[in-house]
């Protein structure tokens, strides 16, 4: 004890004094408790985020493989359709003969002819009724005035 204090007055001090203590351990306690709780949530938050990664990565591992399942069906669907085409001409190619002779295809050259008939017919008949050929006779043809670029001399068939 020091010097001029009474019992009274350092039991009273003893009792400031270990009041002040609890009030420490009770800050301490709360820092270790908050800290420990903030350290629980950082390392939640970090498994979480670990988590959405492998779901994002493995939903982009899945879009790839469908994909390439499509890229493969349509690889597949072309290389068929080609060989389909391949066969289908090399089953219907005309021989050499029938690319040189005309004559090869009665039926053929008969709606050929008729075509020919009836383009010349048609083609006659238009010209007949055209309202043209009405205007200015079937036997002339449209007479445009001529053009010719102004002269110094302001006629238009001379040279100087």
């Amino acid at each position: 004890m020091e010097s001029g204090m009474t019992l009274s007055d350092y039991m009273t001090l003893e009792k400031v004094g270990n009041r002040n203590k609890g009030v420490a351990n009770t800050a301490l306690g709360l820092g270790i408790g908050l800290g420990a709780a903030a350290l629980v949530g950082v390392v939640a938050v970090g498994w979480g985020l670990n988590s959405a990664s492998k779901a994002r990565s493995r939903a982009a591992e899945n879009l790839s493989a469908a994909y390439a399942a499509r890229q493969n069906d349509l690889l597949s669907l072309i290389a068929t359709e080609r060989a389909s085409r391949e066969t289908w001409q090399t089953r219907n190619q005309p021989s050499i003969g029938q690319y040189v002779d005309v004559q090869t295809n009665p039926a053929l050259n008969a709606q050929l002819q008729d075509y020919v008939t009836a383009m010349a017919t048609a083609t006659a008949t238009a010209n007949a009724n055209s309202p043209l050929n009405a205007a200015i006779g079937t036997d002339s043809f449209l007479k445009v005035q001529r053009y010719s670029a102004p002269q110094p001399c302001g006629c238009d068939s001379c040279n100087g």
